[in-house]
């Protein structure tokens, strides 16, 4: 099970004046259980290329396969992938537009014709899935919450829809420190609980403590697709696309500047302590 690309290219306005490409010559495989984040500067085509996940763009030229199903297929087919890949959008809670936070969960199941108690225990579950209590949260309105809560309602409402692929865009933007620790920590969960996840960021941290792959997009084209480390140990290249690398990197390519024999390719604060510790312990300086 996968979501597969295939010398996928996409253009804005084609044939017309205003003509944008944004995609070129795309393939790429998404495999069921996996955490990816996906990395690029303003522009560079991320947010155009995850929305050919779930057919809500189509390419112009190549193919976008869903478990085996196509997103130029008929539309029914086209309704059964997106049952499939769940995608959440940056500010998703500027969507939410019901009375109740449990009708607006509740919306995507209604509409796939659930009956009263299958949909409830969607939203249940999804509320769930995101530490949302039940009880506790059901029946306020969606607009008292607070940012982060208001942000985890949006994601459930996708969830209810209980898709096998979880698409983010840039999820933490515009939270707090708490609120964006603690969305990322309740998408890892849901990676721990057998969902696919994929998430655009622009925070380096979060992707290197995070994603198991990483998927770097440049003028409409992948520059890296690797194992997050590899992909960091070009650092060099990435800022030279204008990426940064993540702050732990940053401190131990300088302690090696300064002539502290580290590890460069560290990427969370609990690892370089071990190494800092190994290295001084060593006295190899």
């Amino acid at each position: 099970m996968s979501i597969i690309l295939e010398h996928v290219s996409y253009t804005y306005q084609p044939q017309t004046p205003y003509e944008v490409p944004a995609l070129t010559d795309i393939s790429l495989e998404i495999r069921e259980g996996e955490f990816i984040g996906i990395i690029g500067h303003t522009g560079s085509g991320k947010s155009t290329l995850i929305q050919h996940f779930n057919g809500l763009l189509k390419p112009n030229s190549g193919t976008v396969e869903v478990d085996g199903l196509q997103t130029t297929a008929e539309p029914g087919t086209l309704k059964r992938i997106r049952q499939k890949v769940g995608l959440v959008f940056q500010y998703p809670e500027h969507q939410l537009f019901d009375e109740t936070v449990y009708q607006d969960i509740a919306f995507g199941p209604v509409n796939l014709g659930l009956d009263g108690d299958q949909t409830r225990e969607r939203v249940r579950r999804a509320m769930e899935m995101v530490r949302l209590d039940f009880a506790q949260y059901k029946d306020l309105s969606p607009f008292v919450l607070s940012g982060g809560e208001k942000r985890r309602a949006a994601i459930a409402g996708v969830l209810a829809m209980d898709p096998r692929y979880l698409i983010l865009d840039e999820p933490t933007a515009g939270l707090d420190p708490r609120g964006r620790d603690e969305i990322m920590e309740q998408i890892r969960d849901l990676h721990r609980q057998g969902m696919a996840v994929v998430f655009v960021t622009h925070s380096m941290d979060d992707v290197a403590r995070t994603a198991q792959r990483l998927i770097v997009v440049s003028q409409g084209k992948i520059v890296y697709n690797d194992v997050t480390g590899q992909v960091f140990a070009h650092h060099a290249e990435l800022e030279r696309i204008g990426l940064d690398v993540p702050h732990v990197m940053k401190l131990m390519l300088d302690l090696r500047a300064k002539g502290l024999k580290v590890r460069a390719d560290i990427l969370t604060v609990e690892e370089a302590r071990r190494e800092i510790a190994r290295v001084l312990r060593g006295g190899d300086a």
